[in-house]
């Protein structure tokens, strides 16, 4: 019999099935983009039973993987915490290695993985490798400033490679944040996808500041009429303690999935907020539940913004990885873990997941990753 843990995996499994059976439907009577979209759906349904079996044998494996291929990037945006760990880029994984665990994360189910930086356009290599596996989905978060130096021709040609486009809101926020001049070049390489007719989507950070305004239809109409049909919603997760002012509210939290659903009324286009839908699933989804993070040096984390680890994929595979004792402490202790101001609930308490899972004394001992702040400072 499953557990209730189980089955709420399994609605958010499920309802990545629905996304992509969306895309399809919206898409019937455009042949190219119709094929590719049944075939994707098919592969999930496929890896769903795959992780389904996994999951009977006693090994977690997650639908998504966040897969951070790189902490090089090309601008020092404000507030970054990829910026704030401070990783080392001269140990990230080689092209061999990373095409290996690919074709790994595939033959255990994991078929979504959401290619993250850094700046990922910066490693074209690790894009050629992604594009090959077909049956795999590849959003990629960009900055979009490389769509201007004819990359955008590889997403063109394969659609497996979905291009999403970050922004912090209105042209000013973007600009403030990411530097002058960056949010015309990202209306820009948006005018020119369209014109490709890529598909593509926008990932836009929520601040309790921009919050009314990102989530009004006329601001998603704006993208919408530019061709955008995906749009990510990530709330922001504070580098250090003095801007926990840009984090949600407690209403805006509690307003969110209203103002999602009333967008789906209006625009037929998928909305994914993160981590705002992780109480329909019980909880925050990291560390195998519902996905698991790769960070560029080879580490299976729980999370983007947790960087715990105690297994890398440099040393071992990628089923052999998931059966990491970390990830299992984390998904056993995930309903003991309080609801995060900042966004996510497994920084919010890095203190007593260093005291209770990893075994330390403090996050600020022994191993300085854990402490955004003091490597940021």
């Amino acid at each position: 019999m499953k557990s209730t843990s189980d089955k709420q995996i399994n609605k958010f499994s499920r309802q990545l099935s629905g996304i992509i059976f969306n895309q399809w439907s919206r898409n019937i009577f455009r042949r190219k983009e119709s094929l590719f979209w049944i075939n994707t759906f098919k592969s999930q349904i496929k890896a769903r039973k795959i992780r389904n079996k996994a999951t009977s044998e006693g090994t977690y494996v997650p639908p998504v993987a966040v897969f951070s291929i790189t902490n090089k990037c090309n601008l020092k945006c404000r507030g970054c915490y990829a910026n704030a760990q401070k990783r080392d880029i001269q140990k990230e994984m080689t092209t061999g290695r990373i095409a290996s665990l690919l074709g790994e994360a595939s033959d255990c189910g994991t078929r979504i993985m959401i290619i993250a930086g850094g700046e990922p356009l910066m490693r074209p290599d690790v894009l050629r490798e992604a594009a090959n596996r077909k049956e795999m989905l590849f959003p990629v978060f960009t900055n979009g400033l490389f769509l201007q130096n004819g990359m955008s021709k590889m997403f063109c040609d394969n659609r497996n490679l979905i291009p999403i486009l970050s922004i912090e809101g209105s042209k000013e926020d973007t600009d403030d944040r990411r530097g002058t001049g960056i949010s015309e070049v990202v209306e820009n390489a948006i005018d020119n996808l369209k014109g490709e007719q890529i598909f593509f989507g926008v990932s836009i950070t929520l601040t309790r500041h921009n919050f009314g305004e990102v989530m009004s239809p006329s601001f998603i109409n704006h993208y919408f009429e530019k061709g955008c049909r995906l749009f990510f919603f990530i709330e922001y997760v504070p580098a250090c303690s003095d801007e926990y002012d840009n984090c949600l509210t407690d209403k805006q939290k509690v307003s969110m999935s209203v103002r999602m659903s009333n967008l789906r009324l209006v625009f037929p286009s998928e909305f994914i907020a993160l981590p705002g839908d992780d109480e329909q699933y019980g909880g925050c989804l990291a560390s195998g539940r519902g996905f698991i993070h790769i960070s560029s040096t080879g580490n299976i984390e729980p999370c983007p913004f947790a960087p715990f680890s105690d297994v890398n994929v440099n040393n071992t595979s990628y089923r052999e990885a998931l059966k990491s004792d970390l990830l299992k402490r984390v998904r056993d202790s995930h309903h003991l873990l309080s609801e995060a101001q900042g966004g996510c609930t497994l920084w919010e308490n890095r203190e007593w997941i260093d005291k209770n899972i990893m075994g330390k004394k403090s996050a600020d001992e022994e191993n300085k990753v854990l402490s955004f702040e003091d490597e940021a400072a």
